[in-house]
């Protein structure tokens, strides 16, 4: 959409080939590191270690979906690096020693090629419904929200199914970073090609690297203070399950779970006595955050979302048009809930596998 993305300053063409260099995402293959390890403790190794090479910016581990006691890790993962000749940079780095004395194996494979898929595809399933969150910035933070919304929306949507979380200050203007999760391994390939592609509407975009997997133990776990959604001072933000098209309102639709559920452990809601508020509270730290009720409880305004057909029957997916949430109504037994529905031969695979886990960040 015209006028949605930062300006971009006219630059030369020595300036521009630079700058598209700069940006370029390298895939390369890596093995022989310590497979005890936890996901955190590897992929902080593998940041630091290749480090010299370029921005990593996703370790992808296949089949790790949280720290269990007495697992291993897979014997060989996916590290993405960006910058100029990062690659090389990279390959250098066969032969040398990680942590522990565990010598590695680095090996190019760029997005084109298929010859090692083989390897992934056991994990595959259960890679690409697993979520993924990077921040994002480089549009106009003077644009009304709405407008910043649909525009991220329609961009990274054409990687896969995306989630984006935005807030508004005091003044009427947009935060500068967007927090947006995708759902799958496959979703985070494709933006990390297309970011660094001449793709029309991402030039501006800027995105940092992708989270780390969860300390050991603390699956879910958040000190940070949760501006998103629960920060009084700002604008509710808004994961966008599905912002174009959306149905008309319908006052009979199900209203959505409490907003508290939402809250990421080891945060909780609880009631001020004699005050009307309410407060959110760490229960490690012992940090507060006092809210109004009507921030949890908004007025909801519900519409059908956009017809997703990976939703198992009979879900349906629906928006609250005055959050901006999204969330999910099984129309057999009236149930709503944010967390996404998985068909039964899903879960039982998930649950075979051992790598089912909550996740506190929803669509």
């Amino acid at each position: 959409m015209e006028g949605y993305a930062t300006k971009v300053p006219e630059l030369n063409n020595c300036d521009a080939a630079q700058i598209r260099k700069s940006r370029i995402v390298s895939r390369i293959y890596v093995e022989g590191y310590d497979t005890s390890r936890s996901g955190y403790d590897f992929v902080n190794s593998m940041r630091e270690h290749f480090s010299s090479c370029g921005e990593v910016m996703h370790v992808y581990i296949p089949g790790y979906t949280g720290y269990i006691p007495g697992t291993t890790l897979n014997r060989f993962s996916l590290i993405y690096l960006r910058g100029e000749g990062a690659e090389e940079k990279a390959l250098k780095l066969s032969g040398s020693y990680s942590g522990r004395g565990h010598k590695l194996v680095v090996e190019p494979y760029p997005f084109h090629a298929k010859h090692l898929d083989h390897k992934f595809a056991p994990t595959r399933y259960e890679d690409n419904i697993q979520h993924h969150t990077i921040l994002v910035g480089g549009y106009d933070t003077r644009l009304p929200l709405e407008h910043v919304e649909r525009y991220l929306y329609e961009q990274l949507s054409k990687c896969g199914r995306v989630m984006i979380a935005i807030c508004e200050d005091g003044q009427g203007f947009v935060y500068s970073n967007a927090y947006v999760t995708l759902v799958g391994i496959d979703a985070v390939e494709k933006l990390l090609q297309l970011s660094g592609s001449d793709e029309e509407g991402w030039e501006s975009l800027k995105f940092s690297r992708f989270d780390c997997p969860d300390r050991d133990g603390e699956a879910g776990a958040c000190n940070m203070r949760p501006d998103c959604p629960l920060d009084p001072y700002s604008s509710y933000s808004t994961p966008v399950m599905a912002l174009a098209s959306l149905a008309p309102e319908d006052p009979n639709l199900p209203k959505p779970p409490c907003m508290t559920s939402l809250l990421p452990r080891p945060w909780i809601y609880r009631k001020v006595s004699g005050t009307g508020c309410g407060c959110i509270l760490n229960t490690e730290t012992g940090d507060e955050v006092e809210v109004p009720p009507s921030l949890l409880e908004p007025a909801s305004r519900i519409c059908y979302a956009p017809e997703d057909p990976n939703l198992p029957k009979p879900w349906k997916g629906l928006v609250d048009i005055s959050t901006g949430y999204g969330y999910f109504w099984n129309t057999e037994t009236n149930v709503t809930q944010y967390e996404i529905p998985y068909s039964s031969a899903s879960l039982l695979g998930l649950i075979h596998s051992s790598v089912y886990q909550r996740k506190f960040l929803h669509g």
